[in-house]
Order: C-alpha cells, then structure tokens, then sequence
C-alpha cells in the first residue's frame, strides 16, 4: 500500500509528514507557507515539494515509496480549486492516490476521526468546516470577515486597542508596551504612523497574537475585551454554520485547531469553548491533539480503512517523539 505522505500548508507554514505502517510517523519537515490564489498555483507547490522532499529525505526513503498524498492546503474554497490543487500535486509526484483538501478539514482529523463533526482552525487566518450526516460537507472559506481572520484579526484589534487607550477612550493597557517593543517605537503617535504609512507593517504584527493572548491571561482587561469581542463573534459566526448545515442539535465533536488556538491554558481557546458550550450544549468541544499535519497522515488512514486503537496509540507515541503534539 505504500506510505502516506501528509502535506499541511497554511499562509505562515507548509509542513510534511512521512507515515508509515500501522501510523508509525517517521519524519517530519516544514518551510514557509503560501497562499494559492495570490501567489499562484506554482509557488504554492514549490513550497510543498520543499517540504515533502526533506520529509523523504529524513525517513531515508524514496517518493516511489508512497503510496498516497494527503494535502491540506489553504485556499481550495471555491468549486474546481480541489481539482485544480490535485492535478499540480499529481504533476510533482506522480500517479499516486492524492487527496486534496481545505487545510481546515485536516486540523478536524487532528482530534476526532468521526464522520460528523466540525472544527474550527484559527492560525494566520481562521476558517471552518462541518461534516453534517449523509456526507453533506461545509467549508466557510470566505464567510469569514476580515475582523476574524486568526492572528492578524487578533492584532489589528489589539494594536486599535492601544490607539483608543492612548486617546482615553479606554483604560492604560499593557499592549502598549507590547507594541512598542515589537515596533521598537518610542511613543503610541509614533507607532500609529508606522501602522497607518509603513507598507507591510500591519501584517507582521499577526507575530504578536501569542503575546496578546498571553497578556490577557495576565488579567488585562482591555485585551481580555478584545479576546472576548473575537472570540463572541467568531462563535456567532461558528453556530450559523452549524444552523445552516441542519446540525444545531447533533451531537458532535467539535475540534479546536491552529496555532492561535494552541495551549491547554489559552485563554482564547476557553472564551471559545465556553461560548460554543452554551449555546449548542450537544457540542463536544475538543481540542486539537495533534499537528494538522498528522490529522492529514490520520485521513489517508480513515480513507484505507486501517485506523483502530492501537494505530492511534502508534500515532500519538511517534507524534510525541517528533514534537507534534499539539
């Protein structure tokens, strides 16, 4: 049957697993990430055969030694992108069984592997998906505004938060001190012009997500009102979905991915948690056990039909000793 080679590719990462029997994860590698549709299918699969080739490389084994390719790519949200993302993997690595898909379905299979459920992955960005009864699947792709887009949602919020509070609008915060070390900017007037003329500078402020986060769970209160805000219309945003796909009263897992979601402490996670608890109290919230990545690898063994107990526990061992837990 030959191995599975997993391919999660997001805006910040493109990541590569090399699994093999009964879910032995043998190598792991990871470059930078790409966004298909801006900067084309190309260099999106440059990326991927960067990724993959250290893969193979690591686990000393050949590309004519898998047997599929599972991919989660960023990007496949409109009607012939899965095909088209299928044809250039195909063209990089031969006529294997390849499975493209949103890269939020693979964060699903990262921790559940039944056939309905939802998830929601927030990194650089965030996106959903909901696998309804009878196959029926959901991806909300572009639904989602800009005001929740992961990381970068995160930062714009917070760094706005810093303007209010300097104007007196809000309380004295500490994402003040947190923007002007990262800006390396001595006052808020300063870091404003930067924010507002700088060409690039309020995308590299999504590498702050962590911190801010970090900062409400220190007890801020204007960054724990910024989390909050996200984290309450992220959820509306979320319980639509589950009402538009008829599954506002299944029982279901529902999975917490990505990086901004990552930390069994995160406060966010919690907001978004407790939220979801509330209002669709048949959720089963979960969070993310491993890497996506892995729950590509985890896919590929769901399709073959040779997933069971002791292959998650092979999974979760060889997981662990690459550092891919979650």
């Amino acid at each position: 049957m030959g191995y599975i080679l997993g391919i999660d590719q997001g805006g910040t990462n493109t990541r590569a697993a090399v699994m093999g029997h009964k879910g032995n994860i043998l190598s792991y590698s990871r470059t930078d990430g790409c966004y298909f549709p801006a900067a084309g299918i190309d260099a999106a699969m440059d990326r991927v055969s960067a990724a993959a080739g250290s893969a193979l490389l690591r686990a000393g084994i050949g590309i004519g030694d898998i047997g599929m390719v599972v991919a989660g790519i960023t990007g496949i949200d409109w009607e012939g992108d899965e095909s088209l993302v299928t044809g250039a993997l195909k063209e990089r690595f031969g006529s294997k069984e390849i499975v493209s898909r949103n890269d939020s379905e693979i964060a699903y299979y990262s921790g559940a592997v039944k056939p309905v459920g939802a998830v929601i992955c927030a990194g650089s960005g965030t996106n959903a998906a909901f696998f309804a009864p009878g196959g029926k699947k959901f991806i909300l792709g572009d639904y989602v505004k800009s005001s929740l887009q992961g990381g970068s949602a995160i930062a714009k919020r917070a760094i706005e938060a810093v303007f209010e509070s300097d104007l007196g609008v809000l309380p004295e915060t500490g994402l003040t001190e947190a923007f002007l070390d990262f800006s390396n900017t001595e006052n808020v007037c300063g870091l404003l012009q930067r924010y507002v003329t700088e060409e690039g500078f309020s995308q590299r402020i999504k590498s702050l997500a962590p911190r801010i986060i970090a900062i409400a769970d220190g007890g801020d209160a204007v960054t724990r009102g910024v989390l909050r805000a996200f984290a309450d219309e992220l959820c509306a945003c979320f319980l639509a979905g589950l009402k538009k796909m008829g599954m506002a009263g299944t029982r279901c897992d529902v999975v917490l991915a990505g990086s901004v979601l990552k930390g069994r402490t995160n406060g966010l996670t919690a907001m978004i948690a407790g939220n979801l608890s509330r209002s669709a109290p048949n959720a089963v919230i979960v969070n993310a056990r491993f890497e996506p990545v892995v729950g590509a690898c985890i896919l590929g063994m769901l399709i073959r039909a040779d997933f069971d107990e002791r292959t998650a526990q092979t999974v979760a061992e060889s997981a662990n000793g690459l550092g891919l837990l979650f």
